[in-house]
């Protein structure tokens, strides 16, 4: 048995449907703050507009770090029975991991994803990170 059929065997790979309800799920915790400062400075004016910038501070921080916290899991992994791991070691994602997954991620969007179709499941951003998304 290969090395990626054991891997296969002891971490089964989270679904392609999941990772992508997953990405959605969180760009949604991610962009919320955004819009209710946005209302809040439409309203409100210059207090709104420091709510903006936390907001725009929380957008960055969770679409870059969010697969470090808690085992791995992002909010929306959490939720749906999905974990981040090294892809060699099994250990929980890292916030230097995922810094790596999700930049580049945030710069190259969808093309990122394409690669999410190999046999590993794993995006660009995943590769050079050395993770992979199993299901929990």
């Amino acid at each position: 048995m290969t090395f990626h059929a054991l891997q296969a065997t002891r971490f089964p790979l989270a679904s392609r449907s999941n990772r992508l309800i997953g990405q959605f799920i969180d760009g949604i915790i991610a962009v919320v703050p955004i819009v209710l400062a946005g209302v809040v400075t439409a309203f409100a004016g210059a207090p709104g507009i420091l709510m903006l910038v936390a907001g725009i501070a929380w957008a960055l921080f969770y679409n870059l770090f969010a697969d470090g916290l808690n085992q791995g899991q992002s909010f929306a992994k959490r939720w749906l029975g999905m974990q981040v791991i090294d892809a060699t070691t099994g250990a929980p994602c890292t916030f230097g991991q995922s810094f790596v997954r999700n930049l580049l991620l945030a710069i190259l969007g969808p093309i990122d994803w394409i690669f999410i179709f190999g046999e590993r499941r794993q995006r660009l951003g995943d590769k050079a990170a050395g993770t992979i998304v199993i299901a929990d």
